[in-house]
């Protein structure tokens, strides 16, 4: 799915459609990914944390109407 702009993709998202949940999730991909290294050592259950909480947190995102 294509989307004309964050925005609109950050709308839907807040909405729950898994699809843009997905795609935000997957922009932010490289920034989670470097964040899940501890002690220089790339740790999934780190990085399967982060996803889990950044996708709950998405629906409570207020910025957007």
């Amino acid at each position: 799915m294509k989307y004309n702009s964050f925005s609109e993709l950050l709308k839907l998202a807040v909405n729950e459609d898994p699809a843009a949940v997905n795609e935000i999730l997957r922009l932010y991909m490289p920034l989670i990914h470097r964040n899940s290294i501890i002690d220089g050592v790339f740790d999934e259950d780190c990085r399967q944390f982060i996803l889990l909480h950044a996708a709950m947190q998405i629906k409570k995102f207020r910025g957007v109407k």
